[in-house]
């Protein structure tokens, strides 16, 4: 398909409204529109597959500029935030572009046949009702643009519900259990958006922070977190 377009739709707006991809980080962001690049020159399209095998992060990080420590962070924060979808052939996929070049295979079918069969089908029953709808114009639905993860059917993404996944995560593996975990991060949240708090658990798993609980409060920038972390770091510290 890319040599027949070498552009694809793409809309900044949608882009950025994207609430799965904005719980990312810059850098993880920026891999994504690259592989969404190599995805759409993939043998199969919107599929990250090159030479038509799928690529190890080492060969990934070399198509991209970037390390293969980094390029393996930035796919767990876009695995862990659900913005792409994996094949069972273990391939990562965007569900937009698969769905968009399916609708164009549909598209182009119909136009070889003739058309959009339904359309010819119901022509004459279209221009027999005519009348009934003398000077209404029905509403058109808009186009559903460019949103990877928000045109795919599925519920809204729980953002709540991602900063505690990714927080427990982080709080268990340096050793508290899940209720304490939850309590740290149920503070955090009180004093701080849900944006802010994900923003900085990501930049805690980054950096690979020995002390989530000391670090992420000062990053949040709340005093007053900092004294509650301060006071469960202590509590649970046995």
């Amino acid at each position: 398909m890319s040599a027949a377009t070498p552009w694809m739709k793409f809309y900044p707006q949608d882009w950025r409204a994207d609430e799965k991809l904005r719980l990312c980080s810059l850098a993880a962001r920026g891999l994504w529109i690259e592989m969404l690049a190599i995805m759409h020159r993939s043998e199969r399209y919107g599929h990250l597959l090159i030479a038509g095998h799928v690529p190890t992060d080492a060969q990934l990080a070399v198509q991209v500029g970037a390390s293969p420590q980094q390029v393996s962070e930035c796919l767990g924060e876009l695995d862990s935030a659900g913005v792409f979808s994996r094949a069972a052939s273990g391939a990562i996929y965007s569900r937009r572009m698969t769905r968009d070049h399916k609708k164009a295979q549909t598209a182009r079918k119909n136009g070889k046949n003739g058309g959009n069969p339904s359309l010819c089908k119901n022509g004459e029953k279209s221009a027999s009702v005519k009348g009934e709808d003398k000077g209404v114009d029905k509403p058109q639905k808009p186009e559903t643009r460019y949103s990877d993860t928000n045109v795919s059917g599925e519920p809204p993404p729980d953002p709540v519900k991602l900063v505690f996944d990714l927080g427990v995560s982080i709080l268990a593996a340096c050793g508290h259990d899940e209720r304490a975990a939850r309590k740290i991060i149920g503070m955090w949240r009180k004093s701080n958006r849900d944006a802010d708090v994900m923003q900085a658990l990501l930049d805690c798993r980054a950096q690979a922070i020995s002390n989530p609980v000391e670090w992420v409060p000062k990053r949040l920038g709340n005093g007053g977190t900092a004294s509650f972390s301060d006071h469960m770091r202590q509590k649970y510290a046995a």
